[in-house]
């Protein structure tokens, strides 16, 4: 058996399966998956993502902190794309992060607001931030659940 050649990438991407639980109308739980396709960041990204995070996290519970607004600028850092995220109506929603964002900075140097409702209506959800930080997490870790795909 020929052992696969690793080539380093540029921009390396992987989706990732995000399991969550949530509980229905009736008091029963229910595990829900979507998928996300993450960026594989290098170590310094990485690292200054995971400042970012820790940044927000200081915020939870300080009055007039936007959380939904947090978690969805912290998530189009690191997402792509997505599968399996529905509206209510049963309609998929589309992943609303505009492809620049990340590099639309303003006149001091600094990324605009992110406008992505969404994305922004995904991070609302209790605790959906931090299943799809762990499932990050996993993906960069090559945890088994992670599935490849550049």
């Amino acid at each position: 058996m020929t052992q696969p050649i690793y080539r380093i990438v540029s921009q390396p991407r992987a989706w990732t399966p995000v399991t969550f639980p949530c509980v229905m109308e009736d008091g029963s739980v229910q595990t829900f998956i979507i998928e996300m396709r993450f960026r594989l960041l290098k170590v310094d990204a990485a690292t200054a993502f995971i400042t970012e995070v820790a940044r927000a996290q200081a915020l939870e519970g300080k009055a007039g902190a936007d959380h939904a607004q947090l978690y969805t600028e912290l998530v189009a850092q690191i997402a792509t794309d997505w599968r399996g995220v529905h509206a209510e109506n049963g309609d998929a929603l589309r992943f609303d992060v505009p492809e620049a964002w990340l590099t639309d900075l303003d006149e001091a140097g600094k990324r605009k607001p992110l406008v992505a409702p969404n994305l922004r209506s995904l991070m609302n959800e209790g605790g959906m931030f931090i299943h799809i930080f762990e499932a990050f997490r996993a993906c960069l870790a090559g945890q088994p659940k992670a599935r490849a795909g550049n």
